[in-house]
């Protein structure tokens, strides 16, 4: 058995800036956001997990965990967690779990504040409750000859309390955070719900005789309700992502203490989710702001990526040097991170341009590891 408690002390100072007129040298910048807290916000956390070893095949899992938020005076008493493990035989696991979890939100949503006619500041989203989501997940494993594993998971994770507009919209705080746009939130409400569900597999073959790789598919669906109640995609559903890892290495020189490594990593992922923009509310706001009727309805190219390491590693007798060479997005491939704000004075209808990710990047890097007193020292 396992119990213990934790405290978090926040103390955040949150500002904001704009200058509208960018044409104009002398205007004033306008605090869009200025706030600094006198006392910290707490977040006290408590829990209590018991191990119980069911025989040599089945492990017992099983846990609760509570939290308090003082800032917005969040309190979730009770989070019930169980997993279970069995094996079936040497080679072959199965294994379930399931829990309930309560989570913050970003600071700053607390903190953007409105400003009444005597000039104080309403923090109008300080209570907002904790989002809270129930995950449950079934993975199956198997370990076959020599040092290859595979492993195929499904899940299922629904989410309610989730913060959306008091009126109307297609908004919902599930999808902050897949972007870099700032954001201000209107007055929100605990009244949103979301779900998560997909299916895993991976095969693995660890480091074993200067060989490994890994390779994993992931097909998803990702969808939301806002206070509309309508349901549409999430920013993050793309529906599909595969990766590709290998390695290998290589002894050479003489007396094969030498290292030549090389690495090669693919992924390839559904395109990220957007929709039509709505140029008065992005000039107005100086942010990307999309229209409420067709969110999320299209969506940007498929994701490309790969990249490949070559390490080379000399080991003498006082030190090891080791050089390496890292080819980020080898192809270059123009990967689409979403749109951003482009004002254009000439064509105020289109405010706005899409914006690239990483392109090509080579990262080199020397590494030297030396003894002292016959001990390994970096």
């Amino acid at each position: 058995m396992k119990y213990g408690f934790n405290v978090d002390a926040h103390f955040f100072s949150m500002n904001d800036s704009i200058r509208y007129n960018i044409a104009d040298s002398t205007s004033a910048f306008y605090y869009r956001w200025d706030y600094n807290n006198e006392t910290p916000g707490v977040l006290a956390q408590a829990f209590i997990q018991w191990k119980y070893k069911m025989g040599e095949k089945a492990t017992l899992n099983a846990g609760l965990h509570s939290q308090y938020f003082s800032f917005s005076n969040s309190l979730s008493p009770v989070e019930p967690r169980i997993g279970f493990k069995y094996e079936i035989n040497d080679k072959n696991v199965i294994a379930i779990a399931s829990g309930l979890h309560a989570q913050t939100h970003p600071l700053y949503l607390y903190t953007y504040h409105l400003t009444d006619t005597a000039g104080n500041k309403i923090l109008h989203n300080q209570n907002m409750d904790f989002v809270k989501s129930i995950h449950s997940v079934i993975s199956y494993t198997t370990n076959i000859k020599g040092s290859l594993q595979l492993k195929s998971e499904i899940y299922y994770q629904y989410l309610f309390n989730v913060p959306v507009e008091v009126q109307s919209s297609a908004f919902s705080l599930l999808n902050q955070g897949s972007g870099f746009a700032r954001f201000f939130p209107d007055s929100l409400e605990n009244t949103g719900t979301g779900y998560n569900y997909g299916i895993e597999f991976t095969a693995q073959k660890y480091f074993d005789k200067s060989f490994f790789f890994l390779a994993t598919i992931s097909l998803y669906e990702s969808k939301y309700v806002g206070s509309d109640g309508i349901e549409r995609n999430t920013d993050f559903n793309g529906n599909y992502i595969t990766n590709g890892l290998i390695g290998k290495e290589f002894k050479i020189g003489p007396d094969k203490r030498h290292t030549l490594a090389l690495g090669l990593k693919v992924t390839y992922a559904g395109g990220k989710r957007y929709g039509i923009v709505d140029t008065v509310a992005t000039n107005l706001q100086k942010e990307i702001v999309f229209l409420d009727s067709s969110y999320n309805e299209l969506r940007f190219r498929n994701y490309f990526r790969l990249d490949v390491k070559v390490n080379y590693t000399v080991n003498a007798k006082k030190t090891t040097h080791e050089f390496g060479l890292d080819l980020v997005n080898l192809l270059d491939t123009p990967n689409i991170l979403g749109l951003t704000y482009t004002p254009n004075p000439d064509n105020p209808s289109q405010p706005y341009a899409e914006r690239n990710q990483l392109g090509f990047l080579p990262l080199f890097y020397y590494k030297l590891d030396f003894k002292v007193a016959g001990k390994p020292t970096n």
